[in-house]
C-alpha cells in the first residue's frame, strides 16, 4: 500500500477511535500479527527437462495484521470493525498505463503489502423475545462449518475456506444464538455470496443472495456435532448487456457437517463437505465434489508442564467427479503436523503470543485427477514457521 494511502487509513481508523471513544459506554482495541517464514518445495523441470523437487519458495512475510475495535454503545448493542493486513496477497491495485501485462499485474503486490476490511458489523440483542439471539448486521463471518470458530491452531485455513467451499467473511444480515442451557446453537443468514474481497461493481457478476442454515448441538459435556447448509450461485445467469446466456453460471448446494469431542488434554475435530455444483446453461459440466477432514489436537501442558500442543491433520478433498476434459479434475491428499509453543500469558491466563511450526504435504492421486497432475507433477510440501501475538486494551 502507498504511504499516501496508508496515512489516510491510520487518520480515519483515528477518527473513529474518537467518535467511538466519545459515543461508546466502552471501546476495545485489539490487534493479532502473523510473522511468518514460509519454505516450499515443488516439482520443476530440470536442464534435462526432467522434473525434480526444487525449493519453489522461502521468504520471510508479515502474513497477517489484524486491527480491530469492538464497542458496546449500549448493554445490547456492539459493534465490531478489523482491518486486515497484509504483505503477500495480491492487491489488485495497479496503473491503467503500465506496460506489463494485466494478468502478471493481478498476481502481484505492487507497493509490498495491502489493506482489506475483514470485519464491520453491529450485533443487535434482545431485539425479538427469544433468549440469546442476536441480529447481526454488516460484514461478518460465515457461519458454514469450522469457519466460524477456526482459531488457527494450525496456521492452515478451514478446510472450507481452503478449498473455496466457503468465504471466511462476507457482507450479510443473520440471526444468531445459543440454543438454552448449553444444548447447542444456530444461525441463519443471506450474504451477498462473494465474499469479502468483491464490493461495488464487481458484484454485478452475481445478483443473487447466498442463503445459509447452521446448527450444532452438544448433547453432552465435551461432545459437539452439526451441520451446515448453504444454497449459493457463481456468475449471473444472464449477461447484463444482451441478455445472453452465461455458460459459466453456477448453482452450488453446500453441505457441512462436523463433530467435535473433547476427553481431557485430546480433542479432535472432523468435517466432512459435500459440494453439488450445477451448470443449468450448458451440458455435461456438472459435478459433485467431497471432503474430509481429521484434526487431533493434544496438550502436553499436563505431561511436561510447559504449554504446549501437538496437532495433526488429515484432508481428502475429491474433485475427481469433474468432466474428463475438465483441467481441475483431481484427488488431493494433504497431512499436516504442527507444534505450538505458547507463552506470554495475560491476567486471564491467555496466551499472548504462540510459535507454530508446520509441516504439510499434498499429494494427487493420479489415477484420479487430470493429466497434469501425473507424475506428481503438482504434489508439494511446505515448511512453515510462525510466530503469532496479539494484544487487547480497553480504551
Amino acid at each position: 500500500m502507498s504511504f499516501k494511502l496508508f496515512s489516510r487509513t491510520v487518520a480515519v481508523f483515528s477518527f473513529i477511535c474518537i467518535i467511538l471513544q466519545v459515543s461508546a459506554i466502552e471501546t476495545k482495541l485489539s490487534g493479532e500479527m502473523w510473522g511468518r517464514w514460509t519454505n516450499e518445495t515443488t516439482k520443476n523441470k530440470d536442464a534435462d527437462g526432467e522434473y525434480r523437487n526444487k525449493i519453489s519458495k522461502n521468504y520471510l512475510s508479515l502474513e497477517r495484521g489484524y486491527l480491530g475495535l469492538e464497542t458496546a454503545f449500549t448493554p445490547n448493542t456492539k459493534a465490531r470493525f478489523t482491518v486486515d493486513m497484509f504483505s503477500t496477497d495480491a492487491t489488485y491495485q495497479y496503473p491503467s498505463d503500465s506496460a506489463m501485462p494485466i494478468d502478471t499485474l493481478k498476481n502481484s503486490t505492487i507497493d509490498g503489502a495491502g489493506l482489506k476490511l475483514k470485519y464491520g458489523y453491529v450485533d443487535f440483542a434482545n431485539l425479538f423475545p427469544i433468549p440469546d439471539l442476536n441480529l447481526t448486521v454488516g460484514l461478518q463471518k460465515t457461519y458454514f462449518g469450522t469457519i466460524y470458530d477456526w482459531n488457527y491452531a494450525l496456521i492452515e485455513k478451514a478446510p472450507s475456506d481452503l478449498y473455496k467451499v466457503a468465504n471466511s467473511s462476507d457482507y450479510g444480515i443473520t440471526l444468531n444464538g445459543f440454543i438454552p442451557q448449553g444444548w447447542g446453537e444456530y444461525a441463519l443468514g443471506i450474504y451477498n455470496g462473494e465474499g469479502y474481497k468483491k464490493i461495488g461493481s464487481a458484484l454485478s457478476d452475481n445478483i443473487d443472495f447466498a442463503y445459509l442454515v447452521n446448527f450444532r448441538v452438544t448433547p453432552i459435556s465435551g461432545f459437539t456435532v452439526g451441520g451446515s447448509y448453504m444454497n449459493n450461485t457463481v456468475g449471473r445467469e444472464k449477461t447484463l448487456s444482451g441478455d445472453a446466456l452465461n455458460s459459466k453460471y453456477e448453482e452450488q448446494n453446500l453441505w457441512d457437517g462436523l463433530g467435535r469431542f473433547v476427553y481431557g488434554p485430546v480433542e479432535v475435530w472432523l468435517e466432512y463437505i459435500y459440494k453439488d455444483v450445477a451448470y443449468p446453461n450448458v451440458s455435461g459440466k456438472d459435478y459433485t465434489a467431497t471432503g474430509l477432514t481429521i484434526m487431533p489436537v493434544i496438550s502436553l501442558n499436563s505431561l511436561i508442564n510447559l504449554p504446549v500442543e501437538v496437532i495433526g491433520r488429515y484432508d481428502r478433498w475429491d474433485e475427481s467427479d469433474r468432466p474428463s476434459a475438465d483441467t481441475a479434475k483431481s484427488l488431493l491428499n494433504t497431512m499436516i503436523l504442527g507444534l505450538n509453543y505458547n507463552f506470554m500469558p495475560d491476567n486471564t491466563n491467555t496466551p499472548q503470543m504462540t510459535v507454530q511450526l508446520n509441516y504439510e504435504t499434498k499429494m494427487y492421486d493420479e489415477d484420479k485427477s487430470a493429466p497434469s497432475f501425473a507424475d506428481g507433477k503438482k504434489d508439494s510440501s511446505q515448511l512453515m514457521l510462525q510466530l503469532k501475538w496479539k494484544f487487547a486494551n480497553t480504551l
